[in-house]
């Protein structure tokens, strides 16, 4: 189709968008779908993507959606729903899909994704994101969605279809109303149709011979621009789940909980995915991993006092021969304290994307005078009596992973 015709489409193009947010307000989703799903030639399909990056996908999915018959160590569990639990209401009705379709949603990073969880999400909630990775063969095929306010076309998409001016000005003009559609964030179902509508005919989409003899071959996908981000360049994905099957897999799965920020995780427990099956590590500390390394003792009047030398006595006046003994009584409140500590530390000094299920990092804290009051206790030393009010100890904690069934969060045996 040479500019000529192809300028003569756009009036028929704009009025069949105008007709399909029109009906969506007065139609239910049955009878909008009845009525427009197989209208065929109403979109130009000629603004591509085949994107030149090393593609990774983040999906998250809250806990409290995760069924308690869902299997944590299935990669299926962090992938688009299964075609056989699909019915006519379940998926609902999104973005890119109607109701019923499974589509497999996903981020071009995490920060993206997180903004993408729904309004309700709270701090605190406890969350799963996994990250996908696809094969170098995949040479995806994408439908880019433009923003309504930048859509334009480069030189090389002119010549290629070869458009003249006015023939471009009525593309872009037709493609700022499409962005509108897909990037909709008003309430409602109505959005939903209409955008819905246009991504099941980007997924149909059969071959096409440009004028320059070159093929566009079906799409895999959607590549839209996130909605939650007012500024910036951040990317998402709709892509259809046999893509999925062929061409990307499971690198691992983080869960956590959802920081303060409502834009990340804190996450605790990691799980990697081999030979089809996901290994869950969580974090932990053995007891004997705790251990004290210097003893400091305080008179009743709040003084620190130099125990080198001297002699402890209990109430009693018997001797204290271990004093560690009063630290080994709060281990368990202490090593709970300190694993997240090790949390922390993980976040901030190991890279997740480098972390390897061979090679998982450990790590050594120190912690300082942690005080327990004494009754009684006095220190002899140098032929002088104290009488000791409380005690505390420096001491270090080694923290590292533990494989487990399923995530545990932070613990400590």
């Amino acid at each position: 189709m040479d500019s000529t015709e192809l300028l003569k489409q756009f009036p028929k193009y704009h009025s069949k968008l105008d007709e399909y947010v029109h009906s969506a307000k007065a139609m239910d989703e049955q009878t909008f779908r009845r009525t427009y799903e197989n209208d065929q030639g109403t979109l130009p399909f000629s603004v591509i993507q085949i994107p030149d990056i090393r593609l990774s996908l983040y999906r998250s999915r809250l806990a409290r959606f995760v069924g308690e018959d869902e299997n944590l160590s299935a990669p299926q569990t962090f992938s688009y729903v299964p075609l056989a639990s699909t019915n006519a209401d379940f998926p609902k009705l999104q973005r890119a899909n109607f109701s019923g379709q499974s589509i497999f949603y996903g981020s071009l990073s995490p920060i993206t994704n997180f903004r993408e969880i729904g309004e309700d999400v709270t701090a605190g909630e406890e969350i799963y994101m996994a990250k996908w990775i696809f094969s170098p063969d995949a040479n995806l095929m994408l439908y880019k969605v433009l923003p309504p306010k930048g859509a334009f076309l480069n030189e090389y998409l002119r010549k290629m279809l070869s458009l003249d001016e006015e023939t471009s000005d009525a593309f872009e003009s037709f493609f700022q109303k499409l962005g509108e559609i897909l990037m909709s964030t008003e309430d409602g179902n109505a959005k939903y149709l209409v955008s819905a509508l246009c991504a099941n005919f980007v997924y149909k989409f059969q071959p096409l011979i440009l004028s320059d003899g070159s093929k566009i071959k079906p799409f895999d996908g959607i590549l839209y621009p996130s909605t939650k981000v007012v500024e910036g360049n951040e990317w998402n994905m709709a892509i259809k789940p046999e893509c999925i099957d062929q061409y990307a897999t499971l690198q691992y799965v983080i869960r956590g909980n959802v920081a303060k920020d409502l834009r990340s995780i804190d996450y605790s427990d990691i799980g990697f995915c081999k030979d089809g099956e996901i290994h869950w590590y969580s974090p932990w500390i053995d007891h004997k991993d705790i251990t004290p390394t210097k003893i400091f003792v305080w008179d009743i009047n709040n003084v620190l006092v130099d125990i080198d030398g001297g002699i402890l006595y209990d109430k009693v006046g018997k001797m204290v021969s271990n004093p560690s003994a009063v630290f080994e009584y709060q281990k368990d409140q202490w090593a709970g304290e300190y694993i997240r500590h090790f949390q922390s530390s993980l976040r901030g000094e190991n890279i997740l994307e480098e972390l390897e299920e061979d090679h998982l990092p450990s790590a050594t804290f120190r912690g300082h005078a942690i005080l327990r009051e004494v009754d009684g206790w006095k220190l002899v030393r140098n032929d002088r009596e104290y009488d000791i009010g409380k005690i505390g100890f420096e001491f270090q904690v080694k923290s590292t992973f533990r494989r487990t069934q399923t995530p545990n969060g932070i613990n400590c045996v």
